[in-house]
Parts: C-alpha cells; structure tokens; sequence
C-alpha cells in the first residue's frame, strides 16, 4: 500500500523536481527492502585479491578523436593494454585523420599484435563519435572466440586486475541481474579523488546487497559513469538488442537526461537498461570494510576533474576515494 500511494504522489508532485526525486529514493528504499537478499560470503571478497581471473579473449574498442596534446594519454592507454598477459583485439575509432596523423597511431599500436583503426568520415558532429564503437561491436560479437568486450575512452587505464575482479564478481551479481561497476579516480599529490561522483554515498539511503556480518558488499550509486563499459557476451547480447543503443533511449529517462551529455551515454545507457526493481540503475560498487577496493578502481590519465574549478563547485573531483562510502 505505501508503494502504490508513493506512486500516485509521484505524479502529483512531477513538476517539482525535488519533491519527485525524494519519493522516487523512497519508492526504491521499500522496493529494495522487500526483496531484499544475501547473496555474498565474506570470502568472495578475499578470492577475488588472491587469484586472477582472465578473459579467453577480450575486444576493446578505444575511442579517440585525434588531437595532439591527447597523444600521450592514449600512448599510457596502449602500453598497459600490452601488459595483458591474455588475448585482445584492439580497434581504434576516430575522425578522418590525414595520413601522417594515422602514421602516429600506428606507430604507438605497432606492438599490439591485432589491431585497426576505423576513420569515420563524414562525422555529422564530433560528439556522435563514441555511437559509430556499436557497429563495430555487433561485428566482434559475431566471432564466437571473443568471450569479454570493453570500450574505452582514450585517456582511461583499466588494469587486468580490474577485468579479474569484474570477471569474477559478474558471475556473483549474475543471479541479481546486476553489474560489477568501477570508480574512475585521477591522483593528486598521492591521494585517489573520485571524479564521477559528487557527494558521498551512504549506504543507509542507497540499495545495499551485504556480507552476512554486514561489513563487505556491493552498494547501488546513482552515479554509476565511469567512462568505458565491460562486457560479456550475455550483457552485450542484451545491450545491442536493447532500446539502449539508440540515442532517444535519455529522452524518457530523466536521469540520463540530467546527467550525460550525448557523447557519455553510448558507454552509460545500458546501466538504465532492465534495472532490477528496487535499484537506481543496474551497476555495484563493491566495498569491502567501509573502503572501496582498488581492484575496482580504474585510472584516468589526466587531472581534469580535481583541477576543474567549475566542476569542483558541483563535488566532482572533490571526494577522496577512501572516504567515498559512508
């Protein structure tokens, strides 16, 4: 009954945005209580440091409109995605670059043993650039010996440690219908800020699935973007099949419309996508003693976010990492 009575109040009240925002919290809050689980062992969180888990073989697609002073974020990018002791299959997608500009990326791609650039010519507009990564996606899909998919942007280090925890964690979460979920940091004078989130996440107002001794788990952020999207072919499967590729999919959404800017949500839609009830959105971050851990966290090269005058008055690049969850 307080369900349905929340719901029309909902409607009421739509056009006050803060009023409607509260009620939808508490529609979730009582959705998630009544369906509530434990799913987690304490030692799910001990396994996943311990062993390392390894995709059969990984598509990753970066996105990268050329510019110069850009060059060296993707070089970092690159060289850490050699380092992967496992199979990969790295595609490039970018503007319609002169051929001196394609002799440099080739020149940093040359030691990764399969990879192509795709030059998109005739951009309508250098935003739409991250949406042409989904053609290519539904041709890497079609070859059976890809097991894990990835997309990046260019400036994000995702290490094989963080493919090993997600690999592992999605078979945990897979039952739920949700999604292992990173934290991108930039590092300032040694200490790891979130720039994705602008205020703490506390878990007493956010979906929680638990350890039985309630001190590891996974909590439901309402920031859930980070940049880049990985994938296993169940998840890609369902995200290409999805209303989630299109770019009207924000319009009826009002978080995604609230949030992301056209060229973020071809890497953050399918989170929005079949979200179980009593959730913001289908991704998990994991904490493990109240502290995130780092085998969730993924780099970005520059420091943008903690610099940016603008976006720290709004929380962005303001919050260190340790103190991130609450």
């Amino acid at each position: 009954m307080k369900i349905i009575l929340l719901e029309k109040l909902r409607k009421v009240f739509k056009s006050i945005g803060k009023i409607e925002d509260w009620i939808a919290d508490v529609i979730i809050k009582l959705h998630h209580e009544t369906n509530k689980k434990f799913i987690l062992k304490g030692y799910h969180f001990n396994r996943v440091v311990k062993k390392n888990y390894k995709p059969k073989k990984i598509a990753i697609i970066i996105c990268f409109f050329f510019r110069t002073d850009k060059i060296n974020a993707l070089r970092k990018n690159i060289l850490n995605i050699l380092s992967y002791d496992f199979n990969k299959d790295l595609t490039i997608i970018t503007n319609d670059i002169t051929k001196n500009d394609e002799k440099i990326l080739k020149e940093i791609l040359k030691k990764i043993k399969n990879y192509s650039i795709k030059k998109i010519k005739s951009l309508p507009d250098n935003k739409f650039l991250p949406w042409y990564s989904l053609n290519i996606m539904k041709e890497k899909i079609k070859d059976k010996s890809f097991s894990h998919f990835m997309y990046l942007e260019d400036d994000i280090i995702v290490s094989a440690k963080n493919i090993s925890y997600w690999i592992y964690f999605r078979k945990i979460l897979k039952k739920t219908n949700l999604v292992p979920n990173f934290l991108r940091c930039e590092t300032y004078k040694g200490i790891k800020f979130a720039v994705d989130v602008p205020r703490k996440i506390i878990k007493k107002k956010n979906p929680t699935i638990l350890t039985e001794d309630k001190k590891s788990g996974f909590v439901n952020s309402k920031y859930p973007y980070c940049g880049m999207y990985l994938m296993d072919t169940d998840l890609l499967k369902k995200f290409l099949n999805s209303g989630a590729t299109k770019m009207n999919y924000s319009f009826t959404n009002k978080v995604m419309k609230s949030l992301y800017p056209i060229q973020e949500l071809v890497n953050i839609s399918h989170a929005y996508s079949n979200v179980p009830r009593g959730y913001h959105n289908n991704m998990m971050l994991p904490f493990v003693g109240g502290i995130i851990p780092q085998y969730c966290i993924i780099k970005h090269c520059d420091l943008k976010y903690v610099k940016h005058k603008k976006l720290n008055k709004m929380g962005y690049g303001t919050l260190k990492a340790s103190e991130l969850i609450i």
